[in-house]
């Protein structure tokens, strides 16, 4: 797993181009697609991305830092959204604070985590 606060670290995830462009595409849409505009907005009220990757188990996200596992679980159990991306990933969001900071959370759709197979419950709804 892997947790990314800086919309520019995205491209250090490894993804296709096809799908971290989508993925950039999803988290600009609320900011006009304005990069800047958005990283501010995260630097603002603390937004962060979890990155489920293709090889991460429930043993492996069991070993993360307590605070990290806490976050999954609340994204698990009360997202605001879950969508599909490019077919092949999901993206969920889950608000945190009263001031809007959330968390998001990006896996593939192939990866078979309880965060993930919970998560999937929730596409098209």
């Amino acid at each position: 797993m892997k947790m990314i606060n800086n919309l520019q670290d995205i491209d250090q995830l490894g993804l296709a181009p096809d799908i971290e462009q989508a993925l950039m595409h999803n988290l600009t849409e609320p900011f006009d697609f304005d990069i800047e505009a958005t990283q501010e907005t995260w630097n603002e009220i603390n937004t962060t991305l979890y990155y489920i990757e293709p090889s991460d188990s429930d043993e492996s996200l069991g070993k993360e830092d307590e605070a990290d596992q806490s976050m999954l679980r609340f994204v698990k159990n009360y997202p605001e959204f879950v969508d599909e991306i490019s077919n092949s990933h999901l993206l969920a969001l889950a608000i945190i604070t009263s001031d809007g900071g959330g968390c998001y959370v990006f896996a593939p759709l192939s990866n078979q985590t309880h965060i993930v197979n919970e998560l999937k419950t929730h596409l098209n709804n």
